[in-house]
């Protein structure tokens, strides 16, 4: 309590008790003037506390606080100081809620505040022309009665959203939707729905023009590489001639080989996937194949290639897709290993009855940060060295397409000095074993 606080007690206790003091002696009745200083003084009191209450129940508003004498005062300041900073924090927070929302309301992508039920709690205005959720009416309602897709249905119950959900409208004039929900506070989740139409016309437009140009350089190029082959073959060609012919059939056989990965790529992205009904194919028998095509490769020195065949189990998918998983793993792991690598290409059974393709190998391995984009396209982790020995920068990316278009998953395991894994994993219901 500060001394001005004391200071204004002892005025007040002065005003009360110095006047009665006063008439007590005069009249030599101090005793009882004194005692009647006290009821006096406490009845002051009282009344300052029954005031105070009374302010305080009413929500101690600053315009309606009482003015004191004494030490009562100084608690009426301290509570109007607390008001007035607890206003200023309030007009700060209603300053920050207006700026939150006035910044959801702008943003482009629909954003609903859900109950963990799925009840919307709020939405922008962006979410009435994504998801047709109307911020004034559809509150409380579950998200599920309004986005009454299959697929979101499963994607919200499922419970997993650590991937996003791609919905294609019915019809070509509704948007290309990517939606991500994501848990916060306490039982709440908040949806985000992209509009990727221009992105998804984008990606098409890209697709058509890489097919369509591949396809009009793949003719020039056949007839580039036979009057290649013809000068290098002709007897009378300047041996200078025929170093520069040879050097031109190199990169134009480079040109037509980016031209083949670039239509198999298009092709393999453009289709459905690959159906389970179909008829097996022996994955044991394409190893030998492989292997013993690749032994015959200018790449091929000296390494040693050792088949692992575990298991006879067959895999129903599509054997010309397969076939180039396996022959682009192998060829991979020959091309970018020194001489006398020990490379291992195993097929063999795992847990939940998943079968693997594995190729592995102890050359030099792969630095941590070209791991994760290794399936990029025409991603590679030393350019000049992949160029030199023929590769177009697609080939994994082919792998990763594939694998995943027979349901699998590809994962690459490698540490600089301790060569490199590639793991092609396909589910149980992919396989099929000869009775």
């Amino acid at each position: 309590m500060s001394f001005s606080a004391w200071l204004s007690e002892f005025n007040r206790i002065l005003i009360v008790f110095v006047p009665c003091v006063i008439f007590g002696i005069v009249t030599g009745f101090l005793p009882l003037f004194f005692i009647f200083g006290l009821i006096i003084y406490g009845l002051w009191t009282a009344r300052q506390l029954v005031e105070l209450k009374q302010w305080l129940d009413g929500g101690a508003e600053i315009e309606q606080a009482p003015e004191y004498l004494g030490i009562a005062d100084q608690h009426v300041s301290s509570v109007v100081d607390l008001q007035k900073d607890n206003l200023a924090k309030q007009k700060d927070l209603e300053d920050l809620v207006s700026q939150f929302n006035e910044m959801i309301a702008a943003l482009p992508d629909a954003v609903v505040i859900l109950a963990a039920s799925g009840e919307i709690l709020s939405a922008n205005q962006a979410a009435s022309v994504l998801l047709q959720i109307d911020p004034s009416t559809d509150l409380n309602t579950r998200i599920t009665q309004l986005i009454r897709d299959p697929a979101f249905t499963g994607f919200f119950f499922a419970g997993k959203y650590d991937q996003p959900l791609e919905i294609r409208g019915a019809a070509a004039s509704e948007p290309e939707l990517s939606i991500r929900i994501f848990s916060f506070g306490e039982n709440r989740l908040v949806l985000i729905a992209q509009d990727m139409s221009q992105s998804a016309r984008i990606y098409k437009m890209r697709r058509s023009f890489i097919l369509n140009a591949s396809h009009e350089l793949r003719t020039p190029l056949t007839v580039i590489i036979g009057y290649l082959e013809s000068l290098s073959e002709h007897c009378g060609l300047p041996s200078e001639c025929k170093t520069a012919v040879q050097s031109a059939d190199v990169q134009a056989q480079r040109m037509k080989q980016l031209v083949e990965d670039l239509l198999t790529l298009s092709r393999i992205e453009s289709t459905a996937a690959i159906e389970k009904n179909i008829d097996a194919i022996s994955v044991a028998a394409f190893i030998a194949e492989v292997v013993k095509d690749s032994k015959r490769s200018v790449w091929f020195v000296d390494h040693q290639i050792h088949i692992q065949i575990e298991t006879g189990a067959m895999l129903k998918g599509n054997a010309q897709e397969i076939h180039s998983v396996i022959s682009n793993l192998v060829n991979n792991a020959i091309k970018h290993t020194k001489a006398r690598t020990n490379i291992h290409v195993i097929w063999r059974l795992v847990e939940d009855d998943a079968a693997e393709f594995l190729v592995e190998d102890n050359g030099e391995g792969i630095a941590a940060e070209h791991l994760a984009r290794l399936t990029e396209r025409f991603y590679r982790v030393d350019a000049g060295r992949s160029r030199e020995k023929g590769g177009t920068g697609l080939g994994l990316s082919i792998v990763k397409h594939i694998v995943e278009r027979h349901e699998g998953e590809l994962t690459i395991h490698s540490e600089l000095g301790k060569g490199a894994i590639f793991s092609c994993r396909f589910p149980a219901k992919r396989l099929e074993y000869m009775g």
